[in-house]
């Protein structure tokens, strides 16, 4: 082979390189970000390889292809993933990592492949230069055919590992971004250590610490294992930080249905008093107006009337439960100046403790987020509706207009602040119970925004509960 046909060889594979490089970047943040809209994603896919093609026709170094990759990529974050600027530098970096330790591990295959090749051609051989170019370039090929192998296994084990992920906060991203900085230095330090020029000549790396050609690609491997040992591990942590954080939550919503159930039995045993004593009252009353007291009648009977109130109730709605849930989100709305609706009547069907939890959930979002306005000008609608086996939730209510949901859960963002500093709760905890508690009735949950109207459903379907879910 001669100069030229090598040449040809070397522009091809690294043309296919490039190629490789760009498709294992797609997957691993398609793996990241998940898919989302296919045609956008894949129209920006399809423009994000033709860029990198295109940049290695111009006559530029290496670095500004990956500049330009990381801008472009960056730039997609901030405009598609609102608030997950975090994942994409873990992606990048994570990229650039499996691309060094990938390189680094083929390169020692080639250096140790040529090394073999070489000592086999006699010099003295006609036609020397041409076997010297037919082995570098076999060896080339081999090269890139390992480096494939081995970037697009990284890709594939790591992607598994980090599908779905969430949310990434800025020091989980740091934390986890360490290994893939220190694989990519050390993979950078040891190429330019490869072939080094001085004084009396050259210095060959691996001629002279031979050990390293074995020694090197252990430690990328490592250091590739250590990376998903620790995502791994994170990812594990996440899972149990999600269910320490929704026991906690689960707990004080237990806590806050047993109150309720308090207060409604206080409820009704003042009304069972009430009318108990009824009789004293009318006995009173009569004596009063046998001695013609009438002034006292008038004072007492206002007396009664205050006492009665305190125990109506605005909504009366077939159940003692949702009654003191209803009534006292009226009266806590009513006292910030917000408008409460409601049009609801319970006749079973659902457990109340159940339908509970999903009330106090909904309407307590839905009197924080009008808090946020002018006072008068929240307003919130509470509907129950039945259609055959279903029971149709719904909750309407004003807010700022200000809102950002979660592309993984579809769940909004929410500003609340945890109660329990120990424990970082999660975004939208107290929606994801209203979903997983309308998954155990076979149900869903459907989240509308016009303008500034929030309008949340909840479908139950009566009678039916998941049994894995119920125990």
């Amino acid at each position: 082979m001669s100069q030229p046909g090598f040449e040809i060889v070397s522009n091809i594979l690294e043309l296919c390189k490039i190629v490789v490089q760009a498709t294992m970047f797609i997957i691993l943040w398609a793996a990241v970000f998940g898919i989302k809209k296919v045609k956008r994603d894949g129209i920006a896919a399809g423009v994000f390889l033709f860029i990198n093609i295109g940049i290695w026709f111009l006559p530029c170094a290496s670095w500004v292809r990956y500049a330009i990759s990381a801008a472009i990529a960056t730039g997609y974050s901030v405009i598609f993933h609102k608030k997950q600027i975090g994942k994409a530098v873990f992606t990048m970096l994570a990229f650039y990592n499996f691309h060094c330790l990938s390189f680094l591990i083929a390169n020692s295959i080639y250096i140790k492949m040529t090394n073999v090749w070489m000592k086999s051609i006699d010099g003295l051989q006609a036609g020397y230069e041409q076997q010297v170019y037919h082995s570098m370039a076999a060896g080339l090929s081999v090269t890139f055919l390992f480096y494939t192998v081995l970037f697009v296994v990284m890709t594939a084990i790591f992607s598994r590992l980090v599908k779905g992920m969430g949310i990434m906060a800025w020091q989980d991203v740091i934390m986890l971004s360490v290994l893939n900085f220190v694989g990519s230095m050390i993979a950078n330090i040891v190429n330019s250590l490869l072939i080094v020029k001085i004084d009396k000549g050259i210095f060959i790396l691996f001629d002279e610490k031979p050990g390293l050609l074995w020694k090197v690609p252990v430690i990328a491997a490592l250091i590739f294992t250590g990376e998903t040992a620790l995502v791994y591990f994170w990812r594990r942590y996440q899972v149990l930080l999600s269910e320490r954080q929704k026991h906690f939550v689960e707990e004080q919503q237990v806590k806050a249905m047993k109150q309720r159930l308090e207060e409604a039995e206080n409820f009704y045993g003042s009304i069972r008093k009430v009318r108990h004593e009824m009789k004293n009252h009318m006995a009173n009353i009569k004596g009063l107006a046998e001695t013609r007291q009438y002034g006292e009648i008038d004072g007492y009977v206002q007396r009664m009337d205050v006492s009665m109130q305190a125990l109506e109730y605005k909504y009366t709605t077939g159940n003692a439960v949702t009654d003191v849930i209803i009534n006292d989100k009226w009266h806590r709305a009513e006292k910030k100046g917000i408008q409460f609706e409601a049009d609801f009547q319970y006749h079973g069907g659902i457990q109340v403790f159940d339908l509970g939890i999903i009330l106090d959930n909904l309407l307590d979002n839905a009197i924080e987020a009008c808090e946020k306005l002018e006072c008068g000008k929240g307003f919130i609608r509470l509907v129950l509706k039945q259609k055959k086996q279903f029971l149709l939730l719904t909750v309407e209510n004003s807010f700022d207009g200000t809102l950002f949901m979660q592309e993984e859960s579809s769940l909004p963002y929410t500003t609340k602040q945890s109660t329990c500093p120990e424990i970082v709760m999660e975004h939208g905890i107290g929606l994801k119970n209203v979903y997983d508690m309308a998954e155990r009735y076979y149900g869903g949950v459907k989240i509308k925004v016009k303008n500034d109207i929030f309008h949340v459903t909840v479908m139950l379907q009566q009678g039916e509960v998941k049994e894995t879910e119920n125990k």
